[in-house]
């Protein structure tokens, strides 16, 4: 059976978090204390959930009780994040098991960014607000909303719910007067606006919303200011002041619905600076790519004939521009010092990887695979070759190094938000072999202090297996456990004999 291997090893390294993690003994007499409770959760902020006969609180990491335990039916997964814990069957409490919102039915909770975000939201937006909100029935019909931010409370909200941008934390508001009054959805409808979207921004257009009003979308900044008049019909995209615009949609019976726009619009400050493009647009860098094909599929070429379209000639083609709207011919896009120049074998876009004088950097053409949403930091590529073993390379839009990298490598989300450089690599291992690099779960709840990721632990993972493999790294010795979780709060909870205990850095912690 294949085994899921986690090498645990301290690093000494520039971006290691400063906080000493718990010594062998701490940690043994920690797991002494927590032997009976029947559930132990990872610790966040110095706090980790326990439970035992129905019954949940909260530990230290010296396994001191600091909250009691009172609560019922409690949701597992909570943890402290800001000094705050949310739970609907208890409401929200701080630090000290202090009650921070009045009592009542709890209706929802949200917290942005959630853990299910990836690792990368708040490290790469140092602006980025983390924010809870809590929404209660004092009593029948009548709702209160909470929200924080950074465990403060900013406003309430009666019978209603902000409207807050999922890439920010951001929450709408206005400036009246001199006072910041924070706009919820129900608000927004009185006012006329519908179909409040977050889905149409890129990264790099988090302090923004596209809105619609009477028909037409347009684009507001977090303090309601139009960044781009209600006057376009549908937005595709909004990156940097330039909007795309998909038109000239195809009725598709089958799905009784329009479905294939057939071409892109590119506007800027309200005017319109190509059109009729390729609706296949790409975002390399700083660039967009609309990937034309000149022999369009039959079967597409029948639906647009059916409903009387005939696909324009811009639209076959392939067309590059920056993103202010200016065409790039030849098609290069500058990457660091290197470029990426567009080849074009059997109507299929290929890209030449070659430094500035035309000389190949990697002799195979490479197909473009995708840009990462980290402020269009790296761009994903791969050979062409079918025999070739040039996958997964992945190319620094700034610096123009590169690296090869499995598709679904963790450390990938740590080059893109910038917390490991291409340089950096070759500290842990010699390229291309990656499996020893430093990995570590993120976990994004924890607060603004813990920011900087903990590189202690490295990992060869393998999804499909539930057995792991945990190093101690002073003495040798494996031991096999059925489940760990996330690295937080300088360690690593895992399950041993059908009961948990926490390791320190070095895999210690079970005598």
């Amino acid at each position: 059976m294949k085994r899921i291997i986690i090498t645990l090893f301290a690093l000494s390294v520039a971006f290691m978090t400063s906080s000493a993690s718990l010594t062998k003994e701490q940690t043994e007499a920690l797991n002494d204390k927590i032997k009976d409770y029947d559930y132990v959760g990872v610790f966040s902020e110095n706090r980790a959930l326990v439970t035992k006969d129905n019954k949940s609180g909260f530990i230290n990491k010296s396994g001191e009780v600091v909250i009691p335990l009172q609560f019922e039916n409690v949701k597992r997964e909570g943890k402290f994040r800001n000094g705050l814990w949310c739970d609907e069957s208890v409401g929200v409490i701080d630090s000290m098991g202090n009650r921070v919102v009045p009592e009542g039915k709890v209706i929802r909770i949200d917290r942005l960014p959630s853990c299910y975000e990836p690792a990368w939201r708040i490290n790469e937006c140092s602006y980025f607000k983390p924010v809870d909100i809590i929404q209660i029935e004092t009593e029948p019909g009548k709702k209160v909303t909470y929200c924080f931010e950074y465990g403060k409370l900013l406003f309430t909200m009666d019978n209603d719910w902000p409207v807050v941008n999922n890439l920010t934390g951001e929450v709408l508001s206005i400036t009246k007067k001199g006072k910041k009054i924070y706009l919820g959805v129900e608000e927004l409808k009185k006012q006329g606006f519908q179909d409040l979207s977050y889905h149409c921004l890129s990264r790099e257009a988090r302090e923004c919303l596209v809105m619609k009003k009477d028909g037409k979308c347009g684009v507001v900044d977090m303090n309601f200011n139009v960044v781009c008049p209600f006057n376009i019909e549908g937005i595709r995209e909004y990156i940097d002041g330039t909007v795309l615009y998909n038109e000239c949609f195809i009725f598709d019976s089958e799905f009784g619905r329009q479905v294939f726009p057939l071409t892109t619009t590119i506007y800027r400050n309200n005017k319109i600076l190509a059109d009729k493009l390729c609706d296949v647009a790409h975002v390399y860098g700083k660039y967009l790519f609309f990937d034309g094909n000149s022999n369009p599929s039959s079967e597409f070429e029948d639906l647009a004939s059916k409903n009387g379209i005939q696909i324009p000639e811009s639209a076959k083609q392939k067309k590059l521009y920056t993103l202010d709207g200016k065409e790039v011919n030849p098609m290069i896009i500058p990457v660091g010092q290197n470029r990426l120049r567009l080849v074009v074998k059997n109507d299929i876009s290929l890209w030449m990887y070659e430094d500035a004088k035309g000389n190949a950097i990697i002799e195979e053409p490479l197909e473009l695979q995708s840009r990462t949403a980290f402020g269009k930091r790296i761009i994903r590529a791969a050979s062409a070759e079918s025999q070739s073993k040039l996958s997964h390379i992945c190319i620094d839009v700034v610096t123009g190094d590169t690296a090869w990298i499995p598709e679904v490598h963790p450390i990938f989300d740590y080059l893109g938000a910038g917390i490991l450089k291409f340089s950096d690599l070759s500290k842990y291992h010699a390229l291309p072999l990656f499996q020893y690099l430093p990995l570590h779960d993120y976990d994004v709840t924890n607060s603004p202090k813990d920011n900087e990721l903990n590189v202690k632990f490295m990992r060869n993972q393998d999804y499909e297996n539930k057995i792991y493999m945990i190093k101690n790294v002073e003495t040798g010795v494996e031991k096999e456990f059925k489940e760990i979780s996330s690295f937080s709060d300088e360690l690593l909870r895992v399950k041993y004999n059908d009961r948990w205990y926490f390791l320190n850095d070095r895999g210690e912690g079970i005598k």
